[in-house]
């Protein structure tokens, strides 16, 4: 059963690490809430909506900051931080 713990443990840590690329590739799947991204970005700016979700997601699942992607998979941003729990 160790050898499954493991594997399921990379797999979280793994798609912790780039959690945030994945809540602005949810964002562009989602028409809603691509609308209210639009519309706070025009309301703000692309720089303040992007700043304030990365640190959201940091915040709320109580995450460490470790490097920066500059390789999002979201075409909303141009990098993320990654993180760890």
């Amino acid at each position: 059963m160790s050898e499954v713990n493991d594997y399921a443990e990379k797999v979280v840590r793994e798609f912790i690490k780039d959690i945030t690329d994945h809540v602005f590739c949810n964002i562009q799947s989602n028409e809603e809430l691509m609308r209210e991204y639009q519309s706070q970005v025009h309301k703000n700016s692309l720089r303040s909506v992007n700043t304030a979700i990365g640190k959201k997601v940091s915040e709320v699942l109580e995450l460490n900051n470790e490097s920066e992607s500059e390789n999002p998979k979201s075409w909303l941003i141009k990098g993320f931080t990654q993180h760890s729990k």
